[in-house]
C-alpha cells in the first residue's frame, strides 16, 4: 500500500463493517487535463459562433442558449485543474472517490496496458446504464493490483467501445 499523508488518512474509510479492510490505495487526477493550442481554440470558437448564429437564424433560441452554455462550460473546464481523487481496494469492494462498488455488484476487471488506454483499471458492473467504470492507476504496481483483485473478482478482457474512445479523446 502506498503511503498517505494525514489529510488523506482522514479520508480512508474507517467503517470496516461497511467497506472492509483497506488493501491498496492510491490517488489520481479525476481526468486527464486537456490542452488545446491556439489554433484549436480558434477553430472551436468559430464552430460555436457558427452554430449559435445558425440557431438564431432558424429562430431556435433554446438551441442557441444550449450551445452558449456548452461553450461557457467548456471554457471553464479547460482552465480548471483536475482534482485529486482517492481510490481504495478493500476486502469488500472498490472505492472510487465517493462511490463504493461492492464485489457482489462487479462482474470482472481488466487493466489496460496498451496505448491509448494505458494505466486504466476497468471494472464491469452489473449496472445497465453504466456497465463499465474506468479508474486511473498511474504509478501503481499493476501486478500487485491484479493479484489483489483476482482474489475477489475474475479478470476478463474488456474491449474499449465507442464511449470509451470518446472519453479518452475528450479527456473526460
Amino acid at each position: 500500500m502506498q503511503q498517505t499523508n494525514q489529510k488523506e488518512a482522514n479520508a480512508i474509510p474507517q467503517n470496516s463493517s461497511t467497506y472492509g479492510k483497506v488493501l491498496l490505495s492510491w490517488k489520481a487526477p479525476e481526468h486527464e487535463p486537456l490542452e488545446l493550442g491556439p489554433k484549436s481554440r480558434i477553430i472551436v470558437t468559430i464552430l460555436l459562433v457558427l452554430i449559435i448564429a445558425y440557431a438564431l437564424y432558424t429562430n431556435s433560441p433554446l438551441m442557441a442558449i444550449v450551445f452558449i452554455l456548452i461553450g461557457v462550460t467548456g471554457y471553464l473546464s479547460l482552465y480548471r485543474e483536475p482534482k485529486e481523487v482517492l481510490f481504495f481496494v478493500t476486502s469488500k469492494g472498490i472505492i472510487a472517490g465517493n462511490e463504493f462498488y461492492e464485489y457482489e455488484s462487479l462482474e470482472s476487471f481488466f487493466v489496460y496496458d496498451t496505448p491509448p488506454f494505458e494505466d486504466i483499471l476497468s471494472i464491469q458492473t452489473n449496472g445497465k446504464l453504466v456497465p463499465y467504470v474506468h479508474i486511473p492507476v498511474p504509478d501503481m504496481n499493476i501486478t500487485l493490483l491484479k493479484d489483489t483483485l483476482d482474489e475477489f473478482i475474475p479478470e476478463e478482457q474488456h474491449e474499449p467501445g465507442l464511449v470509451d474512445t470518446l472519453e479518452k479523446l475528450l479527456h473526460i
